[in-house]
């Protein structure tokens, strides 16, 4: 009988570790992933929110997380949410503003007249990239009246001045470098909103409004003024100028038929990013680029930006911060990390 019941005991271990093997390690694998994950974006009615959400939309529904979406009112607020509260795992932002985080400078050296004193950021050490992406489309916007068609033909006119916001102060003056001209050259008055510059250009308070294309205020002043993105310059010397300021960016053309963009225009680009920190587990990092990689064509029409974001973006050698050790084991298996990325990885970190 005890022959009998051992032979039994050995032939069910055998069954389990026949067929369910899998399904142990399958269970054990899935715990690993936390429930929920914050997303924390801009708030709503901008871009990054837009975008944010639906990169969150396609992980909760096809990974076994949620990611939830924090809309923040400023960015500032991103790194001590991450790295120092822990309130935060992950987040989307412009590429400048990232640099501002990763180095705890305003701009590299030397700093261009215009920009505060005191850098916004003390330097985050402990940020990794998940994810580079398609660039944001930054520029000056005027109404169409104004006659004005290129960035240059701002000289004597008024632009917002955002000394109090950093990272819109770093694009304006990208903007004016690319375009030749310096804050010496124009006049300014101070804004604390984007959407309130908007409405300020439409009310010919300011001659020039530093916003998105895309914004919703964009077209709203489109449809009722009509306004125009001034363009950008596309020499090589220039975009060099403007990355004095925003570094990383270049100047993008851009495609003509969105609200302010009555023809094919060159605008200066600045690269979306999603990014976490070294508290989140290669497992979690891996799972969520295999996920948007998988299903990019699903996140892509909720926002002009997302059809742009395609698997061809995520690696990009022109990064500001390095990448999470995750993301990298993902971009190997999927043979698109290259001996150049582990040089400037490798940089990265040093500095």
């Amino acid at each position: 009988m005890k022959q009998v019941r051992r032979v039994f005991s050995l032939v069910a271990a055998g069954l389990i570790i026949m067929f369910g093997t899998s399904s142990i390690v399958s269970a054990q694998t899935a715990s690993t992933y936390p429930k929920s994950l914050r997303f924390l974006s801009l708030s709503p009615g901008t871009t990054i929110f837009a975008v944010g959400s639906g990169l969150s939309k396609i992980a909760s529904e096809k990974s076994p997380m949620t990611l939830i979406v924090v809309p923040v009112g400023n960015d500032n607020a991103f790194p001590g949410m991450m790295a120092d509260q822990k309130s935060a795992d992950l987040a989307l932002d412009t590429s400048q503003v990232i640099w501002q985080m990763w180095t705890g400078k305003v701009a590299p050296d030397p700093i261009p007249k215009g920009f505060p004193t005191k850098a916004p950021f003390s330097p985050y050490k402990s940020l990794r990239l998940l994810m580079a992406g398609p660039p944001n489309r930054v520029g000056l916007v005027v109404r169409k009246d104004s006659g004005m068609k290129d960035v240059s033909d701002l000289r004597g006119k008024i632009v917002g001045d955002w000394t109090t916001n950093p990272a819109i102060m770093s694009l304006t003056l990208a903007n004016l470098y690319n375009g030749g001209l310096t804050l010496d050259d124009v006049k300014t008055i101070p804004m604390t909103e984007v959407v309130g510059a908007v409405k300020a250009m439409q009310e010919k308070r300011i001659d020039a409004a530093t916003c998105a294309v895309g914004m919703g205020a964009v077209a709203e002043a489109d449809t009722l003024v009509g306004v125009r993105f001034l363009r950008n310059s596309m020499d090589p010397e220039r975009i060099k100028a403007g990355q004095r300021c925003t570094p990383s960016a270049y100047t993008v053309m851009t495609k003509g038929g969105l609200p302010g963009v009555p023809e094919d225009t060159p605008i200066w680009g600045v690269p979306f990013n999603v990014f976490a920190t070294t508290r989140m587990s290669d497992q979690v990092a891996y799972k969520l680029l295999e996920t948007w990689w998988a299903h990019y064509k699903e996140y892509a029409p909720v926002h002009p930006v997302l059809r742009d974001w395609t698997p061809e973006t995520f690696v990009s050698s022109g990064i500001v911060l390095p990448y999470h050790n995750g993301a990298i084991q993902f971009f190997k298996e999927k043979k698109v990390w290259t001996p150049e990325m582990d040089k400037v990885q490798n940089q990265l970190l040093k500095e």
